[in-house]
């Protein structure tokens, strides 16, 4: 481990006890699976999932409910082998299919190799528009151990995290012609495949089956069953929205800026048409 990376260690320990969820809460408390019923394991009473890939089917699940704005935290460990063309999903989304908003954390398979390493793409999509991804090469191995992955999501700033890490920052820039998430949306995790994530090359198939495994199924967010969207921004029923929340400080500012400097390996704000890149940098 090299000097930056034990920095990164360091502080994510330093940060550790923010926001940290209850991992007791059992999957179905809050979620329910998505397809690929018979990939799909509950291990650990209830504690952890097992979502699995082979030839024949993929798997996912989603939220009950949906959500305004929150923290959104989940511990995820991304398949073994080599695990090119699998794609390993986290994020947020609305229901407007045509329309839909989007937030999310997308883990690109490898095989760990120089050539081939696992990578980490965020994107976002607003009122159906995507095209915003940004991709870090991540410090360590997620192959190996599980890692927390947050998103902070109010009316001011959607923060990506890595455990505890600021990696992105996506400001909501609406009142200078940028676009912004605003639909209340459900979570999801899925693992499926895309030679768009491994340039082509096609999945292994011969280290199948792929398991992805997540945990921490406790929600620190506004649901919209019980608060309209509105009340969704409140800054004096919910943490996450208040003041200290718009901005990031000045220690995460400097962890993001590192983090920035040295992983990041591709951004959408190098092409034209996004406005929002001005007040993201």
């Amino acid at each position: 481990m090299d000097s930056f990376a034990s920095f990164l260690l360091v502080f994510s320990l330093l940060f550790s006890l923010l926001a940290n969820g209850n991992y007791d809460v059992p999957f179905q408390q809050n979620y329910n699976p998505l397809w690929g019923y018979d990939h799909t394991k509950v291990l650990d009473e209830s504690r952890e999932i097992q979502l699995t890939l082979d030839q024949y089917s993929g798997s996912g699940f989603q939220s009950w409910q949906k959500y305004g704005s929150g923290w959104f935290n989940m511990r995820i460990k991304t398949p073994q082998k080599d695990s090119t063309a699998v794609i390993t999903t986290f994020y947020l989304q609305s229901d407007a299919q045509g329309h839909r908003d989007e937030i999310d954390f997308e883990f690109l398979g490898g095989n760990g190799s120089k050539d081939h390493p696992y990578l980490l793409q965020t994107n976002i999509y607003t009122n159906g528009r995507g095209g915003r991804e940004q991709g870090i090469f991540l410090w360590f191995d997620p192959t190996a151990d599980f890692h927390d992955y947050t998103i902070l999501w109010n009316h001011y700033q959607t923060v990506f995290f890595v455990d505890r890490i600021p990696i992105r920052v996506f400001k909501n820039a609406t009142k200078y012609g940028g676009a912004y998430p605003t639909k209340a949306m459900n979570i999801f995790a899925t693992i499926w495949t895309g030679t768009w994530a491994s340039h082509g090359m096609p999945v292994n198939w011969t280290d199948a089956p792929f398991e992805a495994h997540y945990r921490g199924f406790d929600i620190t967010a506004c649901n919209t069953h019980d608060n309209n969207e509105q009340d969704c921004l409140s800054n004096s029923k919910f943490w996450w929205n208040q003041k200290q929340y718009w901005s990031l400080n000045s220690d995460q500012q400097e962890a993001y800026e590192n983090v920035r400097s040295k992983y990041l390996y591709y951004d959408y704000c190098t092409k034209p048409n996004y406005p929002e890149c001005k007040y993201n940098q």
